[in-house]
């Protein structure tokens, strides 16, 4: 792993750089890629965001159109990232979980750095990299990033798109690995600028009635084993459907099974249009990183992900339950 300073002197030797994260990005993945975007513009270069999927509804707002979609203008995007003079891929170290650019990245003979929190880093992928699985959030260690490098470059608006990503990774500061430097650097954050209470409200306090149904289904559909340390919840193409809603809506499922009582671990099945999300979550030992693996997957140990696309629900589901008891006591 390559320190701070090693990364920018890197950074800093090139002015077209191409920045992207993961597929359907949640709230660190968002903070990271345009937090990102306004520190190298500060430094004169030209980076240009390009995700695999748009920016989910909630995040909007701290988007503004900065963010291309991939797929939107596949022919210009992929000339871009031929033409670019570096490539940044952020809370995410796998070039699988940016979907449809996964090739062009891999083929690339840019230089590529990687800033990320995951496990499971291959040195061999990438020029450089920064991987700190004890940051609960990207967005914490790009703050120290930040500050090694230009402390004064953290205006509000990249304190904003910080705490958004530290406050949506670690479950409103609840989640494991959350420590006493996560709250305060959260703290230096609304000190330059970004204000708890409106990035909360807009981030949260805007489920649509479709949502909340898809909700009420999800809870429906909870099934218990383990003596109920293990809930499994499942989300179907039916219900997008009829709900009129689409594959983001779905985030934040998770956090439903964890405040269960007695619940150690959940994992959310997702019936997508091409194969199926598995969205894995833990208390304490349990190692839920092990279990996504089994399924092509991986993340952290108590939060983890997997897609898969040879099996349907009813097989996904049976190999879920001839897993179980080797992951939940």
């Amino acid at each position: 792993m390559d320190s701070f300073k090693n990364i920018y002197d890197i950074i800093d030797k090139y002015r077209n750089i191409v920045i992207t994260t993961h597929l359907v990005p949640d709230g660190d993945a968002i903070g990271s890629v345009l937090s990102m975007y306004y520190f190298l513009k500060s430094k004169g270069k030209n980076p240009i965001v390009i995700n695999h999927s748009p920016t989910p509804p909630n995040f909007e707002f701290l988007d503004s159109g900065i963010i291309k979609v991939f797929y939107d203008n596949q022919e210009e995007n992929e000339k871009i990232i031929n033409e670019c003079d570096l490539i940044l891929v952020l809370d995410t170290n796998e070039y699988s979980r940016t979907k449809s650019m996964e090739q062009i990245l891999r083929n690339s003979t840019k230089p590529k750095i990687c800033i990320d929190h995951h496990l499971g880093i291959n040195d061999k992928d990438f020029t450089a990299y920064i991987s700190d699985t004890d940051y609960p959030a990207n967005c914490q260690l790009l703050f120290d990033f930040y500050k090694t490098i230009d402390a004064d470059a953290i205006d509000d608006k990249i304190a904003s798109l910080l705490y958004t990503g530290i406050m949506t990774d670690t479950g409103g500061f609840r989640f494991p690995r959350t420590s006493s430097q996560t709250f305060i650097t959260a703290a230096e954050l609304i000190q330059r600028g970004a204000d708890p209470v409106e990035l909360y409200d807009k981030v949260y306090g805007n489920t649509s009635l479709r949502k909340l149904k898809l909700i009420s289904r999800f809870i429906h559909s909870l099934e218990f084993f383990n003596e109920g340390r293990l809930c499994i919840g499942y989300v179907t193409q039916k219900d997008f459907g009829e709900l009129g809603l689409k594959e983001d809506d779905m985030e934040g499922l998770s956090a439903y099974t964890m405040d269960i009582d007695k619940v150690r671990a959940g994992i959310v099945v997702v019936e997508l249009k091409t194969g199926l999300k598995l969205s894995f979550r833990s208390k304490g030992e349990i190692n839920m990183n092990g279990f996504a693996k089994e399924f092509g997957g991986g993340g952290h140990k108590n939060a983890a992900g997997a897609r898969v696309y040879d099996m349907n629900l009813h097989q996904l589901k049976e190999k879920i339950l001839e897993l179980k008891d080797k992951y939940i006591p």
